[in-house]
C-alpha cells in the first residue's frame, strides 16, 4: 500500500503523476492536500509529471465565452474534426486570454476587469488596478526565477497616458502575484513611444515576446524579461522595413518560437521556427531561426482573419483559428488545418452578434500552481 511508504518516497512517486490527475485526488487525505499545495512539490511535478501528459486546449470564442477542446492540437494532421465541448464555468464576456505556465490572464471586454485563472484547479484571483484600466492597454503574464521555491509570477501592464503637459507618454507597470502585499509598481524601463507593439504577445519560459515595429528600422522582435524586468530587441528571420505584412507569433510545445508571416504583396504565407530555448540559456544571445521555412503556402485565395495559430512542426501543417463576419448579424469561428496543397475545415461555430472580439485557441499543460 502507498500509505505504508515513507513520506519522501510517496512524494517522489506522486511528483510523476500528471497535475490534472493529482488535483482529482486532493481530498484523499490531508497530507496529500497539503503536499499538492507545496511550491517545491508543484515545481517538481511540472518537470516530472508532465513529460507524457496530453496537453489541454481551450477556445475563446468571438463572443467572449471559453470552451474546452478535446485532444492535443499541436499534433494533428486534419484527419478528424475538432470536438468543442460545453462552456467552462465562470467564463463570460472575455476579450483576451494570455497563457503562461498553465495559468491564464483573462481580460474582460473593454479591459473592465482582470483575472488570473488556473483551469486545472479552478482557482481565480481578481487583480485590482492601480489606476483605471484603459481599453488600449497591453497585458502579459510571466515569471522570474529568483524564488528558491519555484517561479515568482508577475503581470506586465503597458499603456500610454497624458501627463500634466498634455503629452502622451508610455508607462509600464508590474504586479507581483507572489508578494504578500501585491500592488502595481511603475517600471523605470518603459517601452519607447515610437515603437509599435502588436498586442498579441506570447509567453515562452516565463518571458513575453511580441512582434514590434519602428518607423526607422521596420519590424523586429521585442522581448520582456520578467527576471531582469527589461525590454530586449531580438531579430526576426526576415528583415523588412515595409509595414505591409501580417505577423503572428506562436510557441511550439513550450520549446521554440514560431513566426507566421503573410506578405501583403505576394500573398504568400511562411512559417519559421527558432532554436530550442531552455531555462538556463540566455535567449538574448542564443535566439536563432532555421534558415528554411517549415511551411510555405500561397495565401492569395484565402480570405481569413486570425490572430492565433499552432504549428505541428513534424507534419508541416498549421492550425489557424479564424473569424468571419456573415451578413452583419452573425459571427463565425472556423478552425482550419493548412499545409502544402491542403486546407481542411475541422471546426465551425456560428453565433448571433452581440459583443465580439477575435477568437483564439490555446494549448497548455495543466499545473497545480497556486495564485
Amino acid at each position: 500500500m502507498i500509505s505504508d511508504l515513507p513520506n519522501e518516497l510517496e512524494a517522489e512517486i506522486l511528483s510523476r503523476v500528471p497535475a490534472k490527475s493529482l488535483w482529482e485526488l486532493k481530498t484523499t487525505c490531508k497530507r496529500w492536500y497539503s503536499l499538492f499545495r507545496d511550491p517545491r512539490f508543484v515545481e517538481k511535478n511540472k518537470k516530472l509529471g508532465n513529460k507524457a501528459v496530453i496537453r489541454e486546449s481551450i477556445l475563446l470564442s468571438n463572443h467572449g465565452d471559453v470552451f474546452s477542446v478535446s485532444g492535443d492540437l499541436h499534433n494533428t494532421r486534419g484527419n478528424t474534426p475538432i470536438k468543442v465541448s460545453g462552456k467552462l464555468k465562470g467564463s463570460k464576456d472575455l476579450e483576451n486570454i494570455f497563457h503562461c505556465d498553465g495559468l491564464m490572464l483573462c481580460s474582460a471586454m473593454g479591459n473592465a476587469r482582470l483575472v488570473v485563472w488556473n483551469p486545472c484547479t479552478g482557482q481565480t484571483r481578481n487583480i485590482e488596478s492601480r489606476t483605471c484600466f484603459e481599453t488600449n492597454e497591453t497585458y502579459a503574464l510571466g515569471y522570474s526565477r529568483s524564488s528558491s521555491y519555484g517561479h515568482s509570477y508577475k503581470i506586465l501592464r503597458c499603456f500610454d497616458y497624458q501627463n500634466d503637459q498634455k503629452v502622451w507618454v508610455p508607462r509600464c507597470e508590474i504586479y507581483e502575484l507572489s508578494s504578500d502585499h501585491s500592488c502595481w509598481r511603475v517600471l523605470d524601463d518603459s517601452f519607447p513611444l515610437d515603437h509599435i507593439t502588436f498586442r498579441d504577445g506570447i509567453s515562452l519560459k516565463g518571458n513575453t515576446y511580441w512582434v514590434a515595429g519602428d518607423k526607422e528600422i521596420g519590424y523586429f522582435m521585442m522581448k520582456f524579461d520578467f527576471t531582469t524586468e527589461r525590454f530586449v530587441c531580438l531579430p526576426l528571420p526576415i528583415q523588412t522595413d515595409r509595414f505591409l505584412h501580417v505577423f503572428v507569433l506562436s510557441v511550439v510545445r513550450d520549446e521554440k518560437l514560431s513566426l507566421l508571416q503573410i506578405d501583403d504583396m505576394s500573398h504568400v504565407m511562411r512559417i519559421w521556427v527558432s532554436n530550442k530555448i531552455n531555462d538556463e540559456e540566455d535567449a538574448n544571445k542564443d535566439l536563432s531561426w532555421r534558415s528554411d521555412f517549415v511551411l510555405e503556402v500561397d495565401f492569395e485565395d484565402y480570405n481569413m482573419y486570425f490572430k492565433t495559430f499552432l504549428l505541428d512542426e513534424e507534419n508541416k501543417v498549421a492550425l489557424l483559428c479564424c473569424d468571419i463576419d456573415l451578413l452583419w448579424d452573425y459571427y463565425t469561428t472556423i478552425i482550419y488545418i493548412i499545409g502544402k496543397n491542403m486546407l481542411k475545415e475541422v471546426y465551425k461555430g456560428t453565433v448571433k452578434k452581440s459583443i465580439s472580439n477575435s477568437s483564439l485557441v490555446i494549448t497548455y499543460v495543466p499545473s497545480l500552481v497556486r495564485i
